[in-house]
């Protein structure tokens, strides 16, 4: 089963057949599910791929172009090196 819906997720965990993943943050229900139990799993962060996508023939706002330079700096030293 694929779905992104964390309400079909939880409602398909609590029938007891199914497993999910979810981040620690999403595990902070406001309503507790006795029938659902929470493993503690460290996974490996998986590295995805970020852009900066603007529209063609369009002036960037000065907000934007500060995010942009910004976000640009703290991403510099994040870079891996090619060797």
């Amino acid at each position: 089963m694929v779905t992104i819906s964390p309400e079909a997720r939880i409602s398909l965990l609590a029938t007891g057949h199914f497993l999910s993943i979810f981040p620690a943050s999403a595990l902070r229900f406001p309503i507790k599910r006795s029938e659902i139990k929470v493993l503690p799993i460290a996974l490996p962060v998986a590295c995805v791929p970020n852009g900066i996508v603007t529209l063609k023939n369009r002036t960037l706002s000065p907000v934007a172009r500060l995010f942009i330079q910004h976000a640009r700096e703290v991403a510099k030293p994040l870079v891996k090196k090619k060797s």
